[in-house]
């Protein structure tokens, strides 16, 4: 809970309506608008089976990352199974999916992000800033949900179940450990090991990102142990791209705890030979799960395949979409920002400010090892002595630079470290002010940090921007409880290191551009030994790029964030830091890519 920066406190109204009704025969649907925190809207369907009498046993339906959500066929045919069995039914579109965009244009009806998994990620950045994730929202939603079907008289609180897939498996995951009302649990197409998934490349979005869950927990098979020893079924598919290794290694890890309660038989799994999906056998499984714990009956129920309805159908809202009904509706954004501002940052010492930068960054890596440079070519360039040089920076961490000297006449009067945002790679386009540079009697070396320029690493999945491979490496990160800001800003501070190892090199001055400024702005408040310190196109802070509704992904994303930041510091906090020494912010911008006032003065 601590990872997900906690829950709300207060149970405010739910102000529930019913907004139509659709008889189908068998059963009734009910479409369900609800404010889970206030003017913060929730749409819904709940399937109600005609002709009972007396309290049922209930499931929640729980959606993965289909833009439709409730609407999506092969969720709906998941409820129609269970309602047709006399099971009452609640299915909830999830921030960012069905009714639900965050980032929503009324007047032209169009997305403004992207699909349902960017607006998670997109949203998700401003919620690691704050200690806390989007998935908060995600659950309190259900739980909030779950208070209204309790009040339900076709509903038995006793009885009431829970299943969704993929993303849906996460939300099931995370509630069986924070909702102890669930009587039993079908997560499917997500349960298995952390390292299985690791190992694959793929990326996640942003709430089923748990920061710090590789060293505190929890792994997967824990999941199921937090609801032990009630009834859980794991729906996994064979040729998911969720490992279904891991997902049988987590099963068989927490049969250990269920055998302790001599509950061997309430937790089980069902492989179905299919790829991603909530598939027809899980489908049937998921409804002879609940059959045999709820009512004690054989799990002799066999799928067909029901007629479902049309997204408009299914719509609760006149036009299929909160954004467009209510103008005072709230989105993820607006929660996380009310938060953001009752941050206060305490004023700390120098001392005290680069202990919590080095811990909030994950700033980890012994420097008291020698560097032993490789220069590997040494050699005149256009007029220039260019030197191509590589080292590690830690353990099996490969950093490149290439070092360029003013012309033989020139008198050097400093070596400047110079971190761009695209590294070495970016010296073609920046030729006219490293010639300058080297004019005024500059030596520059510039840095490739890990992963950048010359050790950019190699794509690991086949994922674009915003889930590319160095956003799941920064996930992979942030799960370690680091973060890939910290690790660079290591490697900056490694760069000091290898120059001030350089009978050459006397007086050393720190330049950044874009993302490479906040790199070496985290550097220079920890090394007080950088004669200059420059930096260009620097983020004004973090707090604006939390408070920034539509902000700059590009420039702006989970390479240079670390969870839980903006508790601690913010960038114009660290300014104690640069005391005493050469310091210049040369063009700040916005968190939307516009120029900002400088901090310097």
């Amino acid at each position: 809970m601590k990872a997900i920066g906690g829950l709300p406190i207060e149970r405010t109204p739910l102000n529930l309506q019913c907004t139509g009704k659709i008889d189908c025969g068998n059963y009734t649907i009910e479409k369900i608008l609800y404010q889970s925190q206030p003017n913060f809207y929730v749409t819904a369907v709940l399937y109600i089976p005609n002709g009972i009498t007396s309290p049922q046993p209930t499931v929640m339906f729980v959606h993965g990352h289909a833009d439709n959500a409730k609407a999506y066929p092969t969720y709906q045919k998941v409820c129609i199974d269970l309602v047709n069995n006399n099971f009452v039914v609640m299915a909830i579109d999830p921030p960012g999916q069905g009714e639900r965009f965050q980032y929503f244009d009324p007047e032209s009806g169009d997305r403004i992000i992207g699909g349902c998994t960017t607006e998670h990620t997109y949203a998700g950045l401003q919620f690691t800033l704050n200690g806390a994730s989007i998935a908060r929202h995600f659950i309190w939603d259900t739980i909030r949900g779950l208070d209204y079907l309790e009040s339900l008289p076709e509903v038995d609180p006793l009885r009431i179940g829970l299943t969704g897939n993929s993303g849906g498996g996460t939300q099931s995951s995370f509630l069986m450990i924070s909702e102890p009302r669930f009587a039993a649990a079908m997560p499917c197409t997500f349960i298995m090991t952390l390292e299985s998934y690791m190992k694959t490349g793929q990326p996640q979005d942003s709430e089923q990102i748990v920061p710090g869950c590789f060293v505190h927990g929890p792994d997967h098979d824990e999941y199921i142990t937090a609801i032990a020893p009630k009834p859980v079924r794991v729906g996994a598919v064979a040729y998911d791209f969720f490992p279904i290794e891991g997902a049988i290694e987590a099963v068989n890890r927490a049969k250990k705890v269920y055998a302790l309660y001599n509950a061997e038989s309430r937790l089980d799994m069902i492989i179905s030979p299919h790829s991603h999906q909530y598939s027809p056998e899980l489908r049937q499984a998921c409804v002879n799960f609940f059959k045999q714990h709820f009512r004690g009956e054989s799990p002799d129920f066999r799928t067909e395949d029901p007629e479902v309805l049309s997204d408009s159908d299914l719509w609760v809202t006149p036009n299929g979409q909160i954004l467009d009904l209510y103008s005072d509706s709230k989105t993820v954004f607006d929660l996380n920002r009310e938060r953001v501002s009752q941050i206060e940052i305490q004023l700390r010492g120098v001392t005290e400010l680069r202990q919590s930068i080095e811990e909030v960054l994950g700033v980890v890596g012994d420097r008291d090892q020698p560097i032993y440079p490789r220069i590997i070519s040494d050699q005149v360039i256009d007029g220039y002595r260019t030197e191509k040089i590589f080292f590690f920076s830690q353990p099996n961490i490969v950093v490149t630079g290439i070092m360029i000297h003013p012309k033989h006449d020139i008198e050097v009067i400093q070596t400047d470290l110079v971190i761009f945002e695209k590294g070495t790679n970016q010296i073609p386009d920046m030729r006219d002010w490293l010639e300058q540079r080297l004019a005024d009697g500059h030596r520059i070396f510039v840095y490739d940090l890990r992963g950048i320029g010359a050790v950019e690493m190699r794509p690991v999945n086949r994922n674009n921007h915003p889930h590319s491979t160095a956003y799941k490496l920064a996930s992979d990160a942030i799960m370690l409880g680091i973060s890939t800001l910290g690790l660079r800003v290591f490697d900056v501070l490694r760069g000091y290191d290898y120059l001030h190892s350089r009978p050459d090199v006397a007086v050393v001055g720190l330049y950044g551009l874009q993302k490479g400024a906040v790199y070496a702005y985290f550097a220079g408040a920890l090394e007080d030994r950088f004669a200059s310190l420059e930096f260009e196109d620097l983020l004004i802070s973090y707090r604006n790029l939390a408070e920034t509704r539509y902000y700059d992904q590009e420039h702006y994303n989970l390479e240079i964030a670390a969870w839980g930041i903006l508790q601690e510091f913010d960038l114009p906090d660290l300014l104690p830091c640069f005391n005493n020494r050469i310091f210049r912010v040369i063009t700040s911008r916005n968190a939307n890519g516009d120029m900002a006032p400088s901090m310097s003065n």
